[in-house]
């Protein structure tokens, strides 16, 4: 009589990701190779208008690697990780927001800290949804889906923010935010001098289309300066020097998303350099690119804080974030390198 032959065993979804006997792990089962169009997969021909942007600005970008599944993010976000830690957040934020509200908080701020504000706060939700913009291209167009699904998540957090600013705008204008304000904060973006090296380089980056150089002018080089500027500066220290320590408190909590932003960039970009060491020079000379019009923003930006009605000095607002960008940049492409197998 003779056995049977052993049934193989049934294969499971995450079957290709298994190392041996090793279940893979969530982040694994849910964020590995989901690109169905990279590398060269679309269904549709060469010649189709959506196809041959993707072959030119994410296949033709300068910046490549051999291994791009190899990135990990160093928070290993999914989806459901990234909703509850958000879920925490927001209570916290919408907490400090209600506070507001029961205690009548805006009452005791100064009259000028409030114009201030009008002046200089309020317009932030049209830069930052122009960051937005810029990390939903990053994500549309990166070429591995951990890239992508950091950058979805990343241009959530920057959506969370403008919501903040707009609630905390109609906040100050009376639970009602009227046509006639709209359009003077709107001005102030277009118009103000302060703001106009930095529209020009959130614009200007709007429409730098070769994915890799996208991604570090967004993350490498607008990000690391604006969100210190705005979070820990202007809404942060300012705000507490000014009597506002409740718009302090809800910057503390953008910053934490602001900071998880620059863990991942700095993974992502040790990655390409380990897989490919001729990217430090690429990022390096992308950063030098715009690194005078970044400095521009920063420094016209800074200046407001000179008239606050109790200011800070811009210079040094503005060499302690140059500072602090420049040694972040430093140990990411200098680092020592091992190298990829």
């Amino acid at each position: 009589m003779t056995t049977p032959a052993a049934r193989p065993p049934g294969r499971k979804t995450y079957t290709r990701l298994t190392v041996g006997r090793r279940i893979p792990p969530e982040y694994e089962l849910v964020s590995s190779d989901l690109h169905y169009n990279h590398p060269r997969r679309f269904e549709l021909s060469a010649g189709n208008p959506v196809v041959d942007w993707y072959y030119r600005h994410r296949e033709g970008s300068p910046l490549q690697a051999r291994g791009w599944e190899r990135f990990a993010d160093p928070r290993r976000t999914t989806y459901t990780g990234y909703t509850q830690v958000q879920d925490g957040r927001e209570d916290v934020v919408d907490g400090l927001l209600r506070e507001i509200d029961d205690t009548a908080y805006d009452r005791g701020l100064d009259a000028e800290w409030v114009r201030f504000l009008d002046r200089w706060y309020s317009p932030l939700r049209f830069p930052v949804h122009g960051l937005q913009m810029l990390a939903a291209y990053v994500a549309q167009m990166a070429p591995a889906s951990r890239i992508t699904n950091c950058a979805a998540f990343q241009s959530a957090d920057e959506l969370r923010r403008v919501q903040r600013v707009a609630y905390r705008t109609v906040q100050l204008n009376g639970s009602a935010l009227d046509a006639e304000t709209a359009r003077r904060q709107q001005a102030a973006w277009e118009d103000a001098e302060a703001f106009q090296p930095l529209r020009e380089l959130v614009e200007r980056a709007l429409v730098t289309y070769y994915w890799g150089e996208a991604f570090t002018v967004t993350n490498a080089v607008i990000k690391p300066r604006i969100d210190r500027l705005v979070n820990q500066e202007i809404a942060g220290a300012l705000a507490t020097e000014n009597g506002d320590p409740i718009l302090t408190s809800i910057h503390f909590s953008l910053d934490e998303d602001a900071r998880w932003h620059r863990e991942w960039t700095a993974a992502l970009l040790r990655h390409l350099i380990d897989d490919t060491p001729a990217n430090a020079e690429l990022v390096a000379s992308w950063i030098e690119k715009w690194g005078p019009l970044a400095s521009d923003a920063l420094e016209a930006f800074a200046s407001i804080v000179a008239e606050a009605p109790v200011p800070f000095d811009p210079s040094a607002v503005t060499a302690r974030i140059t500072d602090d960008v420049s040694r972040e940049m430093d140990i990411v492409l200098k680092a020592p390198r091992h190298t990829t197998g």
